[in-house]
């Protein structure tokens, strides 16, 4: 009898000491910080591409996922190195050695507004809360992670995992492993030619306006339905000699019957007619520009009544003083 009731005794006195706190990780609000992955939170690598020349950098994304059905709460270290570890081998099996310092210099470097301070005190970390199908994520360079410089001159292949620590301060060994890797190619036979200035192309005079960008201005007013600018592009007078239904009553002797004629093809072509443009190309190789005139081709999408159609339309142009006016229209529907 006595064993029983000292072995009863020791059972309960297990499972006291395992409930009581001071046996359990926790975070700030008493989440116990050994079921991260147990409670559905994934870690995934993904990237855009997967293949860099020698003189690209490496980027790719970390997320987070939540795939349980609760709430998980995490705290994002103001030093993402103190969250992530990312674990770059090469062909041969070999890993980078992990960065513990990044480009952060403690207080005097806040680049995340996000971080509070308490109390007068600089606090180190954020809380996030993932609800369940939630994804937090990050676009990450490789170098930041690890020590780039060490790589070898043979390197080709790498091979790309992560481990992530839900709370870096008070559960400093718990973390989760990625669920995925990436396997990249670093093509160091390749390098991408980066844009430069040209010195040349600078000028102290007001570059002149072309034709086309003149209809690319006009169109994208037009598109945003701001009369305004849309009509300094355009001459009235010539352009509506190109629609029939209004050259009629501006041909006319009547001053009067002409300036009718002007109003009403101004609301048409503010939008109030039949034709609302949808989008527009400008036909580069078809443009032409000679002296005082000019030509610009476009494709542009119109909705006719309801109805979606394709026209051509050539826009013939005049210089005027300091800028292109539209003084001809001709379109087609587009084949």
């Amino acid at each position: 009898m006595r064993k029983i009731s000292l072995l009863l005794f020791l059972a309960f006195f297990t499972a006291s000491e395992a409930q009581s706190p001071r046996h359990q990780k926790v975070d700030q609000q008493g989440n116990s910080t050994e079921n991260f992955s147990a409670r559905g939170l994934r870690l995934y690598l993904s990237a855009n591409k997967l293949r860099f020349a020698k003189n690209e950098d490496i980027l790719f994304n970390l997320t987070l996922v939540n795939e349980g059905p609760y709430p998980i709460t995490l705290y994002l270290h103001e030093n993402p190195l103190k969250n992530f570890t990312v674990i770059a081998r090469d062909q041969k099996g070999k890993s980078f050695n992990v960065k513990e310092e990044m480009y952060y210099r403690g207080t005097s470097d806040w680049r995340d507004t996000h971080f509070t301070r308490y109390t007068g005190e600089t606090y180190p970390m954020r809380k996030l809360i993932l609800h369940s199908g939630e994804k937090f994520e990050k676009k990450v360079s490789l170098k930041d992670y690890v020590d780039w410089d060490t790589f070898s001159e043979n390197l080709k292949n790498l091979d790309i995992t992560a481990f992530f620590y839900p709370n870096p301060v008070q559960a400093q060994r718990y973390n989760i492993a990625s669920a995925t890797s990436l396997q990249i190619i670093y093509d160091q036979s390749r390098e991408i030619i980066q844009e430069k200035d040209n010195s040349t192309d600078a000028s102290t005079e007001l570059p002149s306006v072309s034709a086309r960008e003149i209809i690319y201005l006009m169109l994208s007013a037009e598109y945003t339905k701001n009369w305004a600018e849309y009509f300094k592009y355009i001459s009235l007078k010539d352009i509506i000699r190109d629609y029939p239904e209004y050259s009629r009553l501006y041909t006319a002797d009547s001053t009067e019957e002409r300036a009718k004629a002007l109003r009403e093809f101004r609301k048409y072509l503010s939008g109030r007619g039949a034709h609302h443009l949808l989008k527009f190309r400008i036909l580069g190789g078809e443009s032409r520009e000679n002296g005082e005139i000019a030509q610009v081709r476009v494709r542009a999408r119109r909705d006719v009544e309801g109805f979606e159609r394709d026209y051509m339309t050539t826009y013939y142009l005049t210089r005027r003083d300091t800028i292109w006016q539209v003084t001809g229209i001709e379109s087609r529907l587009a084949e």
